[in-house]
């Protein structure tokens, strides 16, 4: 392992010694233009800002008594911005500079019509032809706000994307192209983040206003991404602004409020800062109904979270700029359930869990050809969990029962008792290099990075025989070791990358890339090869195509989105090897217009080496009904007609020991049309776009459906402009619903080799019946429909932007299906009742930049 590392560390000094040598001091080029608004006025004294697009190096130039501007520049590609008092900010991107090139542009300032909010609305950003990464998805920040339903949180609003979708309204996780949340790679700031979630799993980690880049991959990812099967989610924190010392950017709604300082660095420091604060008030609003309700005690409290995030950027320095990011965060609950509630059941929940990150950047950046960015960077994720309680047996009525029936749960053996209770710490210290060297038409890029990742995990696991008895009767129900205790288990994990993008003539580019991880826990080396490919057919059209390797490793922190346990201890490993996927990837581009994009994309993707739970053959007792042409209720009652097996048979048992069994496969096609917003102009935008796909899992011989497997889904976008200060947006989701494994009737409760029998009535308990392998996931849920709308009023007073929005999910109140609850009647038929998701819930809000 040592070894590896030092060669890595080698390897990485020896390319970017080698390519600074090679490089050739560039010819200087000119950029000189003039700014002009529509009234004829040429403003003097304005900043011209302009960014190199590749280094991100920023320069400054102001405008003379006539208007114009000049910078002096190396050879490169540009973004030049400029804002206004009273016009439309003006932003025009790819300007291409080459050797001693003197470019002359025109500006022409438009007066502002709208609020720098809605003026500023993007949705996509449109992808270079040369960039030939397929499945991507390069999304503005302003769009996440203003996208219906998605309460303003970054992975929400990508579950209107093309191949995306989730596992329900409650969560934010992402379900991509046939693969499950854990096998989705998540960085932010070029740090790997492990749990993204708060609020368990309804909103994520990231703020839209501190964001200055969302990137979502869905296939066929670049080298540069690996330790992770499915799909990649890049996202960036922006600087703050330049332009003075200090402002403020407010967000309340009545689930949340969100605040926001930033502004230029003090003591003429080049550079920026930014900080900002979220909080939510469920525990401040719903709390004190549930207590007056007394469905929990005085001392509970309902879940919230509250986080602070910062950046520093200081510099440029010449050649050098640095960064500091931060995020501290916490989750907490604390529920007792209340004497004066209706329910039966009886749950209390402690739980508190954080989530930190700090991190630091140097961006080096010698010439206009290379930049190299290192980073290294602390993450945490831990938590104090207890839940204890009562759960009335599933398969009773509880809605129906009289309080005598009511007070006599316990009694007779309805209530089912667990006690949980857990302590984990995840750490994480990384450190990587991520390099760029231009070479002509020729790109190339290159780096590596090492992860220590450290495990402090353990947790107790209470279960009263009969609802050990009801969890092994779900053939879907993983295995869970009752008591566990790690501490100090360290990992690590080493990865060197290298790819380069060539062309061939103007029109064909293709770019090989290899990379190698070594996962310590499975004592192994892999290599990744991959190959993008691109073909130009026109200045509007474009194919691209990739295919590669991609490898994911075990490791408990994982866990949280796989929501399967695995015994990972040391020893264990050495008989593991890492889950697999192969990619193909093809698709065809066309831009119809300046504002219509029409992409066709279709995917294959193979799975091997899949990590399942160990299956052991178990023995039990079999009982079977004396008479089974008998269908009286009371009859199948009776424990005495029910007649034990001689001996005992087998059957099969999960452990949580992880074996490499599963193999699987998922392919699709996906369609989308969007229309661009690309000015005040624009009346009409948004996107539709339909995914068809099939994914599906085998073990043993026998194939299943995957158990996010969704035929289809339908998503449409559009957003309106009604006048100049009032827009309507509107979310029409439409899907197949998941599979799901359905009773195929019922099957008496067995403990300790015996037939469960209700004391009181002494009558057979019984538990669901849900068929052999054949039967898992067999059933689908009904189709799934949501519409959302959101309505938001720009206005401008008191020097400062405001909007004003009502946020509508679910207008039409429509139950779609998150699972079911069934339930016996007393003729023992089997019963179901619809467990839905999110309701018609409104939202209102203000946000203000001062």
């Amino acid at each position: 392992m040592l070894r590896f590392v030092k060669l890595s560390i080698l390897l990485l000094i020896i390319l970017n010694v080698s390519l600074l040598n090679a490089q050739e001091d560039s010819t200087k080029c000119y950029l000189k233009g003039v700014v002009t608004t529509e009234h004829n006025l040429n403003p003097e004294d304005l900043e011209v800002s302009l960014k190199n697009s590749l280094t991100d190096v920023s320069y400054v130039s102001y405008t003379n008594n006539n208007g114009r501007f000049s910078f002096e520049l190396d050879e490169g590609e540009y973004e030049i911005q400029i804002a206004y008092e009273g016009y439309a900010p003006y932003d025009e991107k790819g300007i291409v500079l080459k050797n001693s090139e003197t470019r002359n542009i025109y500006v022409l300032l438009v007066e502002r019509l709208y609020t720098i909010e809605e003026i500023e609305v993007e949705g996509f950003k449109r992808q270079r032809q040369d960039d030939l990464r397929t499945s991507l998805f390069d999304i503005a920040p302003k769009s996440v706000k203003i996208l219906p339903g998605s309460v303003e949180d970054v992975m929400r609003s990508l579950q209107s994307l093309p191949g995306v979708s989730s596992p329900n309204d409650f969560t934010s996780q992402l379900i991509i192209r046939g693969s499950g949340p854990d096998q989705n790679l998540i960085i932010m700031d070029d740090v790997e983040i492990f749990n993204p979630y708060r609020l368990y799993g309804l909103v994520s980690m990231f703020n839209p206003e501190t964001l200055s880049d969302i990137t979502l991959i869905t296939g066929g990812f670049p080298s540069q991404y690996g330790d992770r099967l499915s799909a990649v989610l890049d996202v960036m924190n922006r600087e703050g602004t330049r332009d003075k010392y200090i402002s403020m950017i407010s967000n309340i709604n009545i689930a949340s409020a969100n605040i926001i300082f930033q502004g230029k660095n003090p003591f003429e420091i080049p550079g920026s800062w930014i900080v900002s604060t979220r909080r939510t008030y469920y525990d401040l609003i719903l709390g004190p109904f549930a207590k007056s309700a007394g469905l929990i005690t005085d001392d509970s409290s309902f879940p919230s979270f509250s986080d602070l995030q910062f950046k520093l950027a200081v510099g440029p320095f010449e050649k050098h700029k640095f960064f500091l990011n931060g995020i501290f965060s916490k989750d907490g609950v604390d529920i007792i359930s209340g004497k004066d509630r209706d329910d039966p059941d009886s749950v209390n929940v402690d739980d508190a869990t954080i989530n930190n990150v700090v991190s630091l950047s140097w961006h080096y950046i010698p010439s206009q050809n290379f930049i190299s960015r290192t980073t290294a960077s602390w993450y945490k994720n831990g938590g104090v969990n207890e839940f204890e309680g009562d759960i009335l047996d599933p398969l009773i009525d509880k809605e129906n029962l009289s309080p005598a029936q009511r007070d006599s749960l316990k009694a007779i053996g309805a209530l089912l008792g667990f006690e949980f209770d857990s302590d984990y710490i995840f750490r994480k210290y990384s450190i990587g290099n991520r390099s760029i060297f231009l070479a002509g038409k020729n790109k190339y890029e290159f780096g590596g990075g090492f992860d220590i990742i450290s495990t402090d995990l353990k947790y107790t696991l209470k279960l009263d025989e009969q609802m050990k008895s009801f969890i092994q009767s779900i053939p879907t129900a993983h295995a869970l070791l009752d008591d566990f205790n790690i501490e100090g288990d360290n990992n690590y994990r080493a990865n060197l990358y290298g790819q380069g993008r060539f062309s061939i003539g103007d029109k064909f580019y293709y770019q090989p890339s290899v990379r190698l991880d070594y996962y310590s826990f499975l004592k192994k080396v892999y290599v990744s090869p991959r190959i993008n490919f691109g073909y130009i057919i026109d200045p509007l059209t474009t194919i691209r195509a990739a295919y590669g390797f991609y490898y994911q490793s075990p490791g408990y922190e994982k866990l949280v989105d796989s929501r399967t346990f695995f015994d990972l201890t040391q020893e264990i490993g050495e008989n593991l090897a890492a889950e697999r996927s192969i990619h193909y990837v093809i698709g065809l581009e066309r831009w119809l217009d300046n504002e219509w994009l029409a992409k066709v994309e279709g995917y294959y993707k193979s799975f091997n080496n899949l990590i399942y739970q160990e299956k052991l053959t178990g023995y039990k007792y079999e009982f079977t009904i004396a008479d089974p042409n008998n269908t009286n209720p009371s009859y199948i009652k009776n424990p005495h007609n029910w007649i034990r097996s001689q001996e005992k048979l087998p059957y099969d048992s999960l452990t949580t020991i992880p074996v490499n069994e599963g193999t699987g496969y998922s392919y699709g096609l996906e369609l989308s049309l969007e229309k661009r917003y690309v000015g005040p102009k624009t009346k009409l935008y948004g996107w539709i776009n339909y995914s068809l796909s099939n994914a599906r899992r085998e073990r043993d011989g026998i194939s299943t459906p995957f158990k996010f497997d969704q035929r289809h889904v339908l998503n449409v976008v559009m957003n309106y402009r009604i006048n100049s200060w009032l827009e309507l947006g509107a979310r029409w989701t439409y899907a197949s619903n998941f599979p799901i494994t359905e009773p195929v009737g019922i099957i008496p409760r067995v403990v300790d080799d015996s037939i469960v029998v209700n004391p009181i009535t002494n009558q057979v308990i019984f538990n669901l019946n849900y068929g052999g392998e054949e039967n898992i996931y067999s059933s689908k849920k009904p189709d799934y429909h949501r519409i959302d709308i959101r309505l938001t009023a720009y206005t401008h007073f008191w020097n400062t932007d405001w909007s004003f929005y009502v946020d509508v999910m679910n207008v039409l109140n429509r139950k779609n299906v998150v699972a079911y609850d069934y339930y016996l009647t007393n003729d023992l038929k089997l019963e179901k009742k619809t467990v839905g998701m999110i309701p018609l819930l409104p939202t209102i809000g203000i946000s203000a930049r001062f």
